[in-house]
């Protein structure tokens, strides 16, 4: 097969491989990005392997980097922008994979086909020539075309290599909308154990990517016929069920903050702070998460939980409650929104330092006290956020403080 067009991703990088080719070695685009050619999807990263070994690239060209040469993977920084540097990797044959996750050591070696069997799935294992011819080894057009997912070779061998392809099986599944080929099936069924052995961080970035696809549906529900939700961290099966039954068929998350706030409110009982933790997410991921599980148990929006919130997670909340059949008020946010004087404490046109010079309040719990009365005043259209009506506020909680 053939393309009728190089992509423009695959044209801006033709010059890197017909230098490599001039100097007498083979280059080809491989992975996943011939893969997403063929479908008609962006392409996100150009992959390109070659039968230079890493010396050979460095002397080829002037500006590269060593980012994962131990393993045959050198950048070459073709041109100033980001989108002009190339990851090159040598072909390569893989020893045994002891922590089932890494080789304990590759050969680099001259033939195509010996790097293309050690990948994992047949539509990742394509490789395009510059004049755009598919070298297809597998029968990986057959799989594209019949959108399946199916191991090369072996696949007990692949997903033992490497347990995370079990999670990357079921993400493809997920944002491409694949079924899984009946032995590859059986195999990650097999090895799912295995994932316990995989880094929190690499499974949650699968996982991340499973919910945020199209048919994220599918991939959850193989997650559930695979028992492969046993091997993540304080995974529930019932919360997984809830999350596919609970939400209208058609809804697509629109960020991880979403994604997992929506799971997360289908668990029985969860400290979602403490949960979070175990799979390593940044302190910032995890507060909005908490926030809008918090958020979603509330009966209704009020100028104070949307002050505290935000109207951007309102209506991700909102969304999420319109996809489990609960009524929800289209307009409430918005008018709040519109009803609300500030939305944050460092619009309030007075500050704490003002309060001390007007009326000689020394730092302190009591000056955190009153500028916390407020914002609260503020944010309840109770007081207006004006120089003069706050200082009047203040000068009556201080005079009736000091007749007590």
């Amino acid at each position: 097969m053939k393309l009728d067009k190089l992509p423009v991703e695959f044209l801006q990088a033709l010059p890197v491989l017909k230098k490599i080719i001039a100097h007498g070695f083979e280059a080809y685009f491989v992975g996943g990005s011939v893969r997403d050619v063929l479908l008609g999807r962006e392409i996100h990263d150009v992959d390109i392997a070659t039968s230079a070994y890493p010396e050979e690239i460095k002397a080829i060209f002037p500006h590269t980097i060593d980012v994962g040469i131990e393993h045959g993977t050198v950048l070459v920084l073709a041109g100033k922008s980001e989108a002009e540097h190339y990851e090159i990797t040598t072909f390569r044959t893989e020893s045994q994979y002891t922590d089932y996750r890494r080789p304990d050591h590759v050969d680099f070696v001259r033939d195509l086909r010996e790097d293309l069997k050690r990948r994992d799935f047949t539509v990742n294992a394509f490789a395009c020539d510059v004049n755009g011819e598919i070298i297809d080894l597998f029968d990986g057009l057959t799989d594209l075309s019949e959108r399946r997912l199916r191991a090369v070779g072996s696949a007990l061998a692949r997903f033992n290599e490497d347990a995370l392809r079990i999670m990357r099986a079921l993400r493809f599944a997920s944002t491409l909308d694949f079924k899984i080929e009946q032995e590859t099936f059986q195999a990650m069924c097999e090895r799912a154990p295995l994932l316990e052995k995989i880094s929190v961080e690499r499974l949650f970035i699968e996982l991340d990517k499973l919910l945020l696809g199209k048919d994220w549906r599918n991939g959850v529900e193989l997650l559930i016929s695979a028992q492969a939700w046993k091997f993540l961290p304080n995974f529930q099966q019932d919360a997984l069920e809830k999350l596919l039954t609970d939400l209208s068929v058609d809804f697509q998350f629109e960020n991880s903050e979403q994604a997992w706030a929506a799971l997360l409110t289908k668990f029985e009982q969860v400290d979602v702070k403490a949960f979070l933790r175990q799979w390593k997410v940044s302190n910032e991921f995890s507060k909005a998460v908490a926030d809008l599980v918090e958020a979603y148990g509330l009966e209704e929006w009020t100028l104070m939980s949307l002050y505290r919130f935000g109207s951007d997670k309102a209506r991700l909340v909102d969304d999420l409650k319109r996809a489990s059949g609960i009524a929800v008020d289209p307009k409430k946010v918005q008018l709040l929104d519109k009803a609300l004087q500030i939305h944050q404490r460092s619009e309030i046109v007075v500050a704490g330092k003002d309060l001390m010079e007007e009326f000689a309040i020394k730092p302190g719990p009591a000056l955190g006290k009153m500028l916390k009365r407020i914002e609260e005043k503020i944010v309840r259209n109770e007081l207006l956020n004006e120089r003069q009506a706050i200082f009047a506020e203040v000068s009556q909680a201080l005079t009736k403080e000091k007749s007590f």
